[in-house]
């Protein structure tokens, strides 16, 4: 008689804990951050005449926005490089020669010119997110060129 009793109320007991439980998957936090948006149009160019990879991009809405932060990797799987980052407050950015070459892991003295990656990410300081990297950007390479002094 008990066996008969736990087999009819097992599936019962399946059916109401699975009606109970929470439909939402997803953690509540996650819809704050739609708030944030990457940059646009991020295009690296290598000048020669002054040696600097020159970065720009579009932002198209800068609500919240404080600064920008500038990355740099050795490899077209970006984070699979050597990565190096620096912050700028502009939507254009030089980063300094050292900071170039030391991004590149394979730099050796018969090599004469590399392929960096670049991308930009907006660092938002506000209420909501204070010092928060928002999403990154899509990425953009250049060929360096190795300086020979």
């Amino acid at each position: 008689m008990v066996k008969k009793i736990i087999i009819f109320l097992t599936p019962i007991l399946i059916i109401a804990i699975a009606i109970g439980c929470s439909k939402d998957h997803s953690a509540p936090t996650f819809s704050t951050y739609k708030a944030t948006s990457s940059p646009d149009s991020v295009v690296a160019t290598y000048d020669k005449t002054k040696d600097v990879v020159d970065v720009t991009w579009d932002m198209s809405d800068t609500s919240g926005v404080g600064d920008y932060f500038v990355s740099v990797s050795d490899s077209n799987v970006f984070d699979l490089g050597k990565v190096r980052g620096f912050y700028a407050n502009l939507t254009e950015f030089a980063p300094p020669h050292k900071f170039v070459y030391n991004a590149a892991t394979y730099v050796a003295g018969d090599v004469d010119s590399m392929i960096l990656y670049f991308t930009v990410s907006a660092v938002y300081k506000n209420e909501t997110f204070k010092g928060f990297i928002g999403p990154r950007a899509k990425v953009d390479s250049a060929l360096v060129y190795r300086k020979t002094d």
